[in-house]
This record gives C-alpha cells, sequence and structure tokens, in this order.
C-alpha cells in the first residue's frame, strides 16, 4: 500500500504549497491515473510518490517504508520507481544492458544475477535480446520500454510515470499501454499521470484541480 498523510509540500522559493494537508491512499496492485492541468500537481504528486522528493510535512510510506528514512533507501528503491516523461532522460548509457545494470549496481544485486535479471526484464517489455543495442539507436518508445525494463530487473512492483507517453506517436503509445496493462494483470501498482485521460481506458482516476486537490475520483 502506498499512504500519503497530512503532506504538505512548497518548491523552494515558492510562496504557496502545492499540496497542503493532502492525503491520499493507493491499494497494492492498483492501476491509478493522476489527471490534470498544467499546475495541477500531478508531476509534484508522482515524485512524492516515488520518493524523488519528500514532503515538507507529513509522511509518505510505500509498503510501511517512509520515503524520508535514508536507512531505508535501498529497500524503498527496490519497491518503488519512476520513469520520467522524456524518453532521453531516463537513459544513462550507450548500450542497453550497461543502462539497466546501473541500477543492479546502485542496489548492490549481485553481478551473478545481473545477465538473467537483465534478459528477464527485455522479455517482459517485449524487447529480447536487445542486451547489445545502442540507446542511441531505440526509438522513444523503445527507450521508455527499456527504463522500464531497468525498474523490473531491481525487482521493483510498483512503478510511477510521468507522462510517460507524451513524446511517442499513437502505435508508441498504444504499445506502452498494453505494456502497463499487462504489468497491472501481473500484480505489479501502476500510478501514471496524464494530460489525456482518454488514452487510459482503464483504472482508477484522481483528477487533480490547481488548488492541489483531488477534484474527483471514479
Amino acid at each position: 500500500m502506498i499512504k500519503l498523510t497530512d503532506i504538505t509540500f512548497r518548491h523552494k522559493g515558492a510562496k504557496t504549497p502545492v499540496f497542503e494537508d493532502f492525503s491520499l491512499e493507493i491499494q497494492s496492485g492498483e492501476f491509478v491515473v493522476l489527471v490534470g492541468d498544467n499546475g495541477s500537481g500531478k508531476s509534484t504528486l508522482a515524485r512524492l510518490i516515488a520518493g524523488v522528493i519528500k514532503p515538507r510535512r507529513g509522511m509518505v510510506a510505500v509498503n510501511d517504508i517512509n520515503t524520508k528514512d535514508k536507512k531505508r533507501f535501498f529497500e524503498l528503491r527496490q519497491t518503488i520507481s519512476i520513469v520520467l516523461q522524456n524518453p532521453e532522460n531516463n537513459l544513462l548509457f550507450d548500450k542497453v544492458a550497461d543502462d539497466i545494470k546501473f541500477g543492479l549496481l546502485n542496489l548492490r544485486i549481485p553481478k551473478g544475477e545481473h545477465n538473467d535479471r537483465i534478459a528477464a526484464a527485455l522479455e517482459k517489455v517485449g524487447l529480447p535480446d536487445f542486451e547489445k543495442r545502442s540507446t542511441y539507436e531505440l526509438s522513444f518508445g523503445q527507450k521508455q520500454r527499456v527504463a522500464i525494463a531497468g525498474i523490473l530487473a531491481m525487482g521493483t512492483s510498483h512503478i510511477v510515470l510521468d507522462e510517460p507517453t507524451a513524446m511517442l506517436d499513437t502505435d508508441g503509445k498504444r504499445e506502452i499501454y498494453d505494456l502497463l496493462w499487462d504489468l497491472n494483470a501481473q500484480g505489479f501498482t501502476i500510478i501514471l499521470t496524464t494530460n489525456i485521460e482518454s488514452e487510459t481506458k482503464k483504472g482508477r482516476i484522481i483528477r487533480l484541480s490547481k488548488k492541489g486537490e483531488v477534484k474527483s475520483e471514479k
């Protein structure tokens, strides 16, 4: 479960908070879509949920791991990770295998497990035998799937995606959503932000207002 309890967050230099005394619960295995106009705080909320940024007050807990608890950082990263909007910001290395391996090294996963984890993750995202491919030669959609593979290789069960289809063409959007729906059917918790609610077709919709509040749910 992901639980946000009375959180307050303000960007550095801002006069007003994006969220104030905001609470939300997401059950494990849910497919949650955060919808809102620019400035509604959906990207900020995604980063708070993933533990990339921390609330000024209140608590964000993922499977009872407080995102502020530095001692449980590695455990948190093996539980939840985020995919950014721009596919090129998700990848750091020239070779696909090296990029996925980076996360495994950071989490101190034994090196003897790396190749099997990488191969299994690429298979799961529909990119088998892509280990030696150059990341610079991939389409934007393929880059997003490699980013998701990197998360899967780490053993992460909760995946946050900040507008993952914003820079993709129609086919790329369909492929990403097909993958996310399939992962959710396998038990992964999926949380994504979008400006285009009609693309999602399924999941729990949470609409945010520009006041940093839940406007409606369905």
